[in-house]
């Protein structure tokens, strides 16, 4: 029986865009490059067509993945471009060390020695922000090769030194505009009370505790999943649940089923991989007999289920952005009858993040120097409606702290089980006009970029103080906030490089026309 004919690849136009940025960034002298990439940018079609053309050259090309569940389907992808590759992963029946092409395990990688003479010239990471000690000691050693690290989110402390350049290939905005990704419609109830709550060593929440918070739930979930689901889509649709514990989600499953409802939890914790691939394979399926997964701590990366309608999160983030960024991409892919995805927020992440999520979607990463503080800095949550604890039975308010009712003797629920608090549903647009907001009776244009307002104030009291950078840095920044006096920067950029080049002419002259203001009223003030 013949094999199918390889297939040629064609290229879209961010992603023809981004081969040719990475190209200037090589020629400028960079040897490792992060492509800053979204969801359904096509980063695997970009790397094969990397690799292809790297095969004109008859030089060695590894192209490293960080798990070894995605080794198989990257080889398949490879395969069906007509690449004739290796396996570099323990005692899989594809190995074979003298192929110039090899798809590796970052853990397999990591265990083995090469002699110099084997290393690659090029070699494509995918997932760079994960930063494995071992594959990052490759790079060195490959002092030869171009190295591009792949990653939707290059938030990881440190990055900045492990990396020489950053190319944007395209915005999610971009992608959206352009019909490469759905649009999200976003219901967001109020943030669970995370005041107190442990944190682990990364500073993030623990799981347990979080998980324990989470038990106490702003809004039902199920009620309002079938409720919302049934608005927009006419009944239950494919749905992805990302929970803070392995409790929780049982007790999310446990609750969908007596609904009517097919859950079915993955997690960490799962005691087989093969049961974990078979319940994913069957929730793959157009007629699959999984209404959700619900997932603790895995799923966040590289789970691409096209028809997945609907989202929801329960699980709050103190400072993974990234995290919350890679879980909104999951239900962010097209298929064939997908106006949009619905996201139903239970854990007050898309209040959080909300402005640099805006910001994000807009512009892309500034820098890795700034893209690091964006999950190393902690956040508090956004309470939008004061949380009130009521007996379920008369309805007297209760104490937070008190587990039975003193007028009637209502018991609260039992550890373990979800307790419902009201909360209204509020909608959420992840747009930067909306997320920064001028000062009342500013008209000028320029302020639907507040990127280009802070780039030009930053430039203006650079140019206009003695006083240092420090000086300076806080002066913009007060000019900055007169103009969006609700908003504050995303994390990191107060810290970023002063770009001469995104100055806009207009932007400056309102910064100069704001300061101006202000030292008028000063003086008027005084006299």
């Amino acid at each position: 029986m013949l094999a199918p004919p390889h297939q040629t690849i064609s290229l879209r136009p961010h992603q023809v865009s981004a081969e040719e940025q990475l190209r200037a960034r090589i020629q400028e002298g960079a040897r490792r490059i992060i492509l800053v990439a979204p969801t359904a940018f096509g980063k695997t079609e970009t790397s094969i067509d990397l690799i292809l053309k790297n095969q004109m050259k008859q030089s060695r090309a590894w192209f490293i993945v960080d798990r070894i569940t995605l080794i198989d389907q990257t080889s398949e992808r490879f395969a069906k471009y007509g690449i004739d590759h290796g396996i570099i992963q323990a005692d899989h029946w594809l190995t074979d060390p003298k192929k110039p092409v090899q798809v590796a395990s970052a853990q397999t990688v990591g265990r083995r020695t090469y002699e110099d003479d084997a290393l690659p010239k090029l070699i494509i990471v995918d997932e760079a922000h994960c930063e494995y000690k071992t594959t990052l000691e490759l790079i060195e050693r490959a002092e030869n090769a171009i190295v591009i690290g792949l990653t939707a989110t290059p938030f990881t402390d440190g990055m900045a030194d492990h990396w020489d350049a950053l190319v944007n290939g395209a915005t999610t905005n971009q992608l959206l505009a352009a019909g490469w990704l759905a649009p999200l419609k976003i219901k967001a109830c109020v943030t669970p009370d995370m005041k107190g709550a442990k944190k682990s060593f990364t500073g993030e929440y623990e799981d347990t505790d979080a998980g324990q918070r989470g038990i106490t739930i702003i809004g039902d979930v199920i009620h309002t999943w079938i409720q919302q689901t049934r608005a927009h889509f006419g009944g239950p649709v494919k749905t992805i649940v990302f929970s803070p514990s392995v409790a929780h989600g049982d007790e999310l499953c446990r609750q969908f089923a007596a609904a009517g409802f097919n859950f079915q939890q993955i997690s960490y914790l799962d005691a087989s991989d093969a049961e974990r691939r078979a319940k994913i394979e069957e929730f793959r399926k157009s007629d699959s007999a999984i209404d959700g997964l619900v997932s603790c701590a895995v799923l966040t990366k590289g789970f691409d289920v096209p028809d997945v309608k609907c989202g929801i999160s329960c699980r709050p983030y103190r400072k993974s952005f990234s995290s919350h960024v890679q879980e909104l991409g999951r239900v962010m892919r097209i298929s064939d009858d997908k106006q949009f995805g619905l996201w139903l927020d239970h854990s007050g992440n898309c209040i959080t993040f909300a402005e640099e999520t805006a910001w994000l979607f807009e512009h892309g990463v500034d820098s890795l120097s700034t893209a690091q503080k964006k999950d190393s800095e902690a956040r508090e949550p956004k309470d939008k409606v004061k949380q009130n604890y009521f007996c379920g039975e008369c309805g007297m308010q209760m104490e937070p702290h008190h587990s039975a009712c003193n007028s009637c003797g209502w018991q609260r629920h039992r550890l373990g089980e979800i307790q419902v608090v009201d909360g209204e549903l509020i909608d959420v647009e992840f747009s930067v006009s909306n997320a920064f907001q001028p000062r009342k009776g500013l008209r000028a244009a320029c302020v639907k970029d507040p990127r280009a307002i802070w780039h030009a104030a930053l430039a203006y009291c650079t140019t206009n103080t003695r006083k240092g950078e420090e000086v300076a840095r806080k002066w913009a920044y007060g000019v900055w906030r007169g103009i969006y006096p609700g908003s504050k920067l995303p994390y990191g950029l107060f810290e970023g490089p002063c770009d001469q080049s995104r100055v806009k002419l207009d932007a400056w002259q309102l910064v100069e026309r704001e300061v101006n203001r202000f030292r008028r009223g000063t003086k008027k003030a005084s006299s």
